[in-house]
């Protein structure tokens, strides 16, 4: 692909690194420099080693072979969690049966026999993949710039007229999303096998041995995403574009998906208008999407997207298709349901099924 002559990345973090790989992968004739910021000792994204499984097809897209990701960093996959004590179930995708989402099937048996009906996480869990991994973030950050550096990325300051990648922390034009700012700090992790996380009215502890964290309220980079991280020759990216929570791994993964973006978007260093307008417009409903989960889970002030999502499950459980959601509809319902959300009714799919056709269904997914 043709592109500018010129990139110069800003920034020292995984998000920087990732970046100027990325772009010398797309753009070898193009002289990629790495203009070195300090990187925010607030920083969620440089602390926290957490991603969604998109992190494999990012590794895909930059040449990072996942074994060596994985042996380097003591890669482990998330196959299930505990949230306050009350098993989660698999967040990937909804299995349909007979054409009926089995969630629908599910709520059905409930409300029809409590007693005889398995638990949802049970239901869901066998077989299940992993829905993401944890890592040691100091060993991928170190992967990250050896691979920089054997690529030929030079260190310096950005050339006249260079198209600019800005991963360093957020500036003054951030949307209030109006929530808390977070901090990040280790604990000691003895937890079981798995996932297990624990909430408060102030954060939030996890414990995914060998690792341990604690997200709390406190003096940390503001939460919000940037209105237009796209503008003339300067792109905003992670924690530059969006700062969210990130202890299930899907903020990394985010700002992977928004370097793929830009490099998807930017074939010129000065794109037209209507360029850069349709990079913000898609970027900016996905950060959105991640902001709502962000709120879900923090207790802010809900969007009026979120409300009519919160609407749809509440009436019947139904989860809408929404364009750019890293968010999968497994984990919005299990992250519900363990919260102990229950439709006020059962949608009308499900009770087409016969009850002696739905009783064989729940006992040979279990």
């Amino acid at each position: 692909m043709s592109g500018p002559a010129s990139v110069a990345v800003l920034g020292s973090g995984v998000v920087a690194l990732s970046a100027a790989i990325a772009f010398r992968r797309a753009l070898p004739a193009a002289r990629v420099t790495l203009v070195e910021r300090p990187t925010d000792p607030r920083s969620l994204l440089d602390r926290i080693g957490a991603a969604t499984l998109a992190i494999d097809g990012f590794h895909r897209a930059i040449g990072l072979d996942q074994s060596l990701f994985i042996r380097r960093t003591g890669a482990v996959g998330i196959y299930r969690t505990m949230l306050d004590g009350v098993r989660l179930g698999a967040p990937g995708a909804i299995p349909h049966v007979e054409g009926v989402a089995l969630h629908q099937l599910w709520l059905r048996s409930l409300a029809e026999r409590p007693d005889a009906t398995p638990d949802w996480a049970m239901l869901t869990g066998p077989g299940a993949e992993p829905f993401g991994v944890r890592f040691d973030m100091p060993a991928y950050r170190a992967l990250l710039a050896e691979m920089a550096a054997a690529l030929g990325i030079a260190r310096g300051e950005a050339e006249d007229g260079a198209l600019l990648l800005d991963c360093t922390t957020p500036g003054e034009d951030w949307i209030d999303a109006q929530l808390p700012n977070l901090i990040a700090e280790p604990i000691k992790s003895g937890g079981p096998e798995g996932e297990a996380l624990t909430t408060s009215e102030t954060g939030v502890e996890w414990q995914a041995p060998p690792w341990g964290w604690r997200l709390a309220q406190g003096d940390g980079l503001p939460a919000g995403r940037h209105p237009a991280p796209r503008a003339g020759r300067r792109i905003a990216l992670g924690e530059a574009a969006l700062v969210a929570e990130s202890f299930d791994g899907h903020a990394l993964s985010a700002a992977h998906a928004d370097i793929l973006r830009a490099i998807e978007f930017m074939p010129h260093a000065e794109p037209s208008e209507r360029e850069a307008a349709e990079y913000n417009r898609r970027t900016a409903i996905a950060h959105q999407r991640m902001i709502d989960w962000a709120t879900e889970r923090w207790s802010g002030t809900p969007t009026d997207d979120l409300a009519t999502l919160r609407r749809g499950f509440a009436a019947r459980g139904r989860m809408p298709y929404r364009d750019w959601d890293p968010v999968t509809p497994g984990e919005w319902i299990g992250w519900w349901f363990a919260r102990g959300v229950r439709p006020d009714r059962v949608d009308p799919s499900a009770r087409a099924v016969p009850q002696d056709q739905l009783i064989r269904i729940l006992e040979r997914t279990r």
